[in-house]
């Protein structure tokens, strides 16, 4: 295995800084090849433009896991052959942590070559509600039920660590919290480009300029969740990027406001007491101060149905005059000479 470049596997999760880590590998992707890091493209193939971003292929190969696995382990194969002096090929799909199906994909690679897996995780209750957002709500329109349906499973960091041990010695997959307190400088994308072992100055990298893939307010998505005729599915972005691109980014969702109070948030965590500990034990050593910050009750509000409207009557106004400047801009472009 020594003489093979080894993979690295970013697994994610979702929603914990994720998007930062692709946009930093996108801008970087020659950089880290000069320090022998391969990033391929978004196909596993060296030719083409990578975006750090292999969520999609992963995501097909779930589906088909049997046909998935022979596909990932002829294109680790051809990048293994064109990879020249290049120390690790680094693979980025977060959808990997939760993907029952995803570290039988790897099952064979993992008998001849060299594989690390970096994960982040972040407390339950607030990985839950970050997946709401940014995925259900888009297909779902009862918040409280899907809650019920979801708690206990999703984001049981211990469970997909079980997992993905069963392909992957245990020391050879790093666990990091997302939390700012806990990574390399309050930064996740300087926590992960430290999990790479590189000797050259972190400064020395191109930093993405602003806030990946952020999240809107409440009153935003009380809007629109579970509207098919807006959303194709979970995965469907083009609302996102239709607001970001009208609004200038104007509406961004507070991080200290939450659909929950902080003793129903308490109550989640507790679902993944006994699973946490255990995280905790094997990958953090024993500690009396838990895996995860407490939840305190001054941390978060709930908006209010007066101010939920105000916003709502605001961002409305806000897409009509976006959509007027954008219309009256275009009209003043001047037309090209035939």
């Amino acid at each position: 295995m020594s003489d093979r470049p080894k993979i690295i596997l970013h697994i994610g999760a979702g929603k914990t800084g994720s998007s930062a880590i692709q946009s930093f590998l996108e801008l970087n992707v020659e950089a880290l090849r000069r320090e022998g890091i391969l990033v391929p493209a978004n196909d596993l193939e060296m030719s083409g433009r990578s975006y750090g971003n292999h969520v999609r292929l992963f995501r097909e190969w779930n589906d088909e896991p049997d046909a998935g696995r022979k596909a990932l382990e002829s294109a680790v194969a051809k990048l293994m052959a064109q990879a020249g002096d290049a120390s690790a090929i680094l693979i980025s799909a977060e959808n990997l942590a939760a993907y029952a199906a995803g570290p039988g994909l790897f099952e064979g690679l993992a008998k001849s070559h060299e594989i690390e897996v970096i994960l982040y995780i972040r407390r339950q209750d607030e990985f839950i509600l970050s997946a709401w957002q940014q995925w259900n709500a888009k297909v779902q329109d009862d918040f409280l039920a899907w809650l019920l349906m979801v708690t206990g499973t999703l984001g049981n960091w211990h469970v997909y660590l079980t997992n993905w041990e069963k392909v992957v010695p245990r020391k050879n997959i790093r666990v990091r919290i997302f939390d700012r307190t806990q990574l390399k400088g309050g930064d996740v994308i300087a926590d992960f480009y430290d999990q790479l072992g590189l000797s050259v100055p972190f400064d020395s990298f191109a930093y993405p300029e602003k806030d990946a893939n952020p999240s809107f307010p409440e009153s935003i998505m009380e809007m629109v969740k579970g509207n098919r005729r807006i959303f194709r599915d979970a995965h469907d972005n083009r609302f996102q990027e239709f607001v970001h691109d009208v609004t200038n980014d104007r509406y961004v969702k507070d991080s200290k406001e939450s659909l929950l109070t902080a003793a129903q948030r308490r109550a989640i965590v507790a679902r993944y007491a006994a699973g946490n500990r255990r995280v905790q034990k094997v990958y953090f050593g024993n500690s009396k101060e838990g895996l995860f910050r407490p939840i305190r009750d001054d941390a978060y509000f709930l908006p209010d149905p007066k101010t939920m409207l105000r916003q709502q009557l605001g961002f409305l106004v806000a897409i009509v005059f976006g959509i007027y400047r954008w219309r009256r801009e275009r009209r003043r472009k001047p037309k090209r000479q035939s």
